[in-house]
């Protein structure tokens, strides 16, 4: 019998139940439920025990590997030699359990070493699978499952019966550490309600305490941990007709770093005799994760003889347990004017994610035309909503404001504290996306063919909402808790047309949306036997709402060239140019969204209201811009069982801006060898390198004018942007990354050797005109057009020796190193204190330098 060198392949994935052999047991079927794929720090491919190259290769008519039309090598396929399989009627059965002991050691709590995986010093399961096969059904199970800790483990179970259905569940744990060198000086940590230790006060805490307390606060551990559990089912239902539906819940819980401010905290406010200046307060603080999403598909779908049907349905429910963050002020907050204020403000407030639910549909159609052609037809329309309960704009009591003085302003708190003095209880936020996508397909000749698709989308925001509370008449929002409007006179975040008749503020949400229509014409030639070019246009047409632009155009042109007469290499090359343009550019487009259009405005001491920005300011997605990138692929095979490949390949964006983003760029380079002379020996070589630059530009404002004329003066080098205000600064990085791997099997012992390496350098320059670019001018002198640079090293060094102890018994000892620094100029000075005048940090950073070692053992038992 004559056998296609794949067919061999295919049927030991067969006789195996599909699961063991397709790459770790984890087959592509037609709906996947959870992670594609399954494993741990342990195990990151999901069952190495299970992978035993097979010595016989890709067939049997072929005495070693195939390649790939490119080039690159198949790898072995896995076989089942290495497993017991025992008879029961017409069912075969295998299984494997392998039990051990894992240590860690020296900086074992370094955040970058624990990052993703929560090593814990004990017993472990390196991995428990079974496997139940009928040959003569096509029925199978399959059970597998790894665990490290509590928060790091996953099982996965799956079953069916080939061409009839498909059962699959599992439940997987994924840590998250976020920092290991935290110190908060706040009780009730992963909770709601953050409060000050006993010796200090709310709103009454010297710096000196608080140091005191940041110093004597434990080191904490902040992270979270993702549990995904999920079902799908998948069988034939009628003939033709198959039906899927699978559920997925993934619960994150834990905690993380949080921004509290107490609006601004200059350290030279006393010195720069601005108006804005004051004492407020920053706050990092730790906030609860505590939030679930559920994820529903449906699907129906059915290949017919001449048409293609397929309905999908996708839902997700975002559900969050704890609706705020509530967090203590230790300081008190002063104001500019030498008044006192009405109340302390001694808590910050934010409200967090809220609960919302997505829903989209979706019909495919497709069908074969005549002249091998092919039309296909998609239709999706899709809602977002979120109808959460509003909080309070404020949670004091008492009074908020100035007591006395020519500026007085008193706000009752007890008219702000309450539901009542919102506009509405619940938020009737929602999106509706509505999407149309018609391609059509023509091969007139087996050596051309050529595609025309026409896409459109639209993305209609539907929220209204209005911040005008009818227990006062006042529009907008209590801002920072009161804690801006008791610093400064006036900023409290509302409008009316008395006190506050010259208050910028928002009153009403800014329903962003847009319509996207893209056309692609396309064609692919094949140039005799070994060369291939495609060409495609594609026109962007982008319509955004309460944007900057209402209309946006974009061409596209992208030309590749795939080559197979260099011998027996593959080149591929592809270059690609867009072009984008469009309407005119308003720098201010959300006037009516602000006070600045309510009936009654009266601009302070009877001025028109500064301007929004500068009109030369260009955000970036609605900026004009000129795109190159470039590419090159090269895969060269060496004799029967090596190859090397690199990709060389650089992008440039051009934004026409004199302020805002004006130039990205990116380049590199990846190189790799591979071999592999047979089923007991493989190595690779992995070297990379990139440099990506970013080049931003702005304009400070002349505070001196933002309340006199001039101050609605939009122009670049006005009287409130002028040209010595100018600054820009250029981000460069550098990334590298190397890695080499090698595994031999010396017929009793098994060697895997690997090592990668990564490294991040990163260098921030910037230029300005004037000292008076800067917020502090008199700081000026401090400069040298530089920050210190930033770099991240990380090095890994992992070595197993496996062995047989008994035809049914093996053992596995390996061991990991792992070196690595860390500098960010962000965390200079945190060594000496977290707290410094007003501002309270919680996190010192990465460690600087460390070192981590890990070892085990494991025994691997047959079943």
């Amino acid at each position: 019998m004559r056998t296609h060198p794949m067919s061999r392949a295919i049927l030991l994935a067969l006789l195996a139940g599909g699961a063991p052999l397709a790459h770790a047991g984890d087959g592509s079927d037609t709906m996947r439920v959870g992670d594609m794929q399954y494993g741990n720090g342990l195990d990151p491919r999901g069952g190495s025990p299970l992978m035993t190259p097979d010595a016989e290769g890709m067939s049997w008519l072929h005495p070693g590997m195939l390649r790939t039309p490119s080039g690159a090598l198949y790898p072995y396929p896995y076989t089942l030699a290495g497993k017991p399989v025992g008879q029961g009627g017409d069912w075969t059965y295998w299984g494997l359990l392998q039990l051990g002991y894992i240590h860690p050691g020296g900086d074992r709590n370094a955040e970058f070493f624990r990052q993703y995986t929560d090593w814990k010093n004990g017993a472990a399961l390196g991995l428990f699978a079974m496997g139940f096969d009928n040959r003569r059904t096509g029925q199978y199970v399959e059970f597998r499952g790894s665990r490290i800790s509590g928060d790091d483990q996953y099982y996965r179970l799956r079953a069916g019966r080939y061409g009839h259905y498909r059962l699959e569940a599992f439940y997987r744990d994924m840590p998250h550490t976020v920092s290991t060198n935290a110190f908060p000086i706040w009780d009730g940590i992963g909770g709601s309600n953050l409060t000050l230790p006993a010796g200090l006060t709310p709103g009454g805490s010297t710096i000196a305490a608080v140091q005191q307390a940041s110093a004597a606060a434990p080191r904490r551990t902040l992270g979270l941990t993702r549990t995904r559990t999920g079902v799908s089912l998948e069988g034939e239902l009628y003939r033709d007709w198959v039906g899927f539906a699978s559920i997925t819940n993934e619960r994150r819980d834990g905690t993380r770093l949080w921004g509290g401010p107490m609006f601004f905290d200059y350290p030279f406010f006393t010195d720069t005799g601005s108006p804005y200046g004051g004492d407020g307060g920053i706050m990092e603080t730790v906030r609860p994760i505590d939030f679930s999403t559920t994820d529903v598909d449906l699907g129906l779908r059915r290949v017919g003889k001449l048409w293609h049907f397929n309905a999908l349905y996708t839902g997700s429910f975002f559900r969050d347990r704890k609706s705020y963050l509530d967090y203590q002020n230790p300081f008190l907050i002063t104001n500019v004017i030498g008044v006192p204020n009405a109340g302390p403000v001694v808590d910050g407030e934010y409200s967090l994610e809220p609960d919302n639910d997505y829903h989209n549909l979706r019909l495919e159609l497709s069908r074969e035309l005549k002249w091998r052609g092919e039309l296909s037809l998609a239709a999706a329309y899709g809602t977002m909503r979120q109808n959460d309960a509003l909080l309070p704009p404020v949670n004091c009591t008492g009074t908020l404001g100035f007591a006395a003085g020519p500026l007085q302003q008193l706000i009752p708190c007890d008219l702000w504290n309450t539901p009542a003095a919102l506009s509405r209880t619940h938020s009737g936020a929602r999106i509706d996306t509505r999407l149309f996508d018609a391609k059509v397909t023509y091969h007139p000749r087996r050596n051309f063919c050529w595609h025309a698709d026409l896409r459109y989308y639209d993305e209609d925001n539907k929220t209204r909402y209005l911040a005008y509370n009818p227990l006062t008449g006042q529009y907008g929002y209590i801002s920072e808790n009161g804690a801006q409007g008791s610093v400064v006179p006036g900023e409290t975040g509302i409008f009316d047309n008395g006190y506050y008749a010259g208050s910028i503020v928002q009153i009403a949400s800014i329903p962003f949306g847009y319509q996207d229509t893209v056309l692609e014409l396309g064609a692919e030639w094949n140039v005799g036997r070994s060369d291939s070019l495609s060409l495609v246009y594609t026109f962007d047409h982008d319509r955004p709402r309460h944007r900057e632009r209402t209309r946006l155009d974009e061409q596209r042109i992208k030309l590749s060239w795939v080559s197979r007469s260099l011998g027996d290499a593959t080149l591929r090359a592809s270059f690609e140019y867009g072009d984008r343009g469009g309407g005119r550019y308003d720098y201010d487009p959300y006037a009516a969204y602000y006070s600045t259009s309510m009936p009654g405005f009266v601009g302070a001491g009877g001025l028109p209201p500064p301007a929004f920005t500068v009109d030369a300011m260009r955000k970036y997605d609605m900026s004009d811009r000129k795109e190159t990138k470039a590419r090159v692929i090269l895969i060269y095979p060496l004799g029967d069982s090596s190859t090397v490949s690199a990709t060389f390949y650089g992008n440039r964006d051009h934004y026409d801006a004199l302020v805002g983003r004006q130039d990205t760029r990116s380049t590199g380079f990846t190189g790799e060898w591979d071999w592999q002379p047979g089923p007991r020996t493989n190595a690779s070589v992995y070297l990379g390198a990139e440099t990506t630059r970013l080049k931003l530009a702005n304009v400070a404002d002349d505070e001196s004018v933002v309340g006199a004329a001039g101050r609605d003066d939009p122009r670049f080098g006005g009287p409130l942007y002028p040209l010595e205000n100018y600054w820009h600064d250029l981000d460069r990085e550098r990334d590298y990354n190397a890695g080499v791997t090698f595994a031999h099997d010396f017929g009793r012992v098994r060697l895997d050797l690997a090592w990668n390496y990564a490294q991040s350098l990163s260098r921030l320059n910037y230029d300005l005109a004037s000292p008076g670019a800067l917020t502090f001018p008199q700081a000026a002198p401090l400069l040298d057009g530089r920050f210190p640079d930033n770099h991240y090293r990380s090095s890994t060094f992992d070595a197993g020796l496996s062995f047989p102890v008994t035809a049914s018994i093996g053992v596995r000892l390996f061991g990991r190193y792992q070196s690595g620094s860390f500098l960010d100029w962000h965390y200079l000075g945190f060594d000496d204190t977290l707290v410094y005048d007003h501002r309270v940090y919680t996190d010192r950073g990465p460690q600087v330098h460390y070192r981590a070692t890990l070892v085990g053992a494991m025994l691997s038992i047959k079943l």
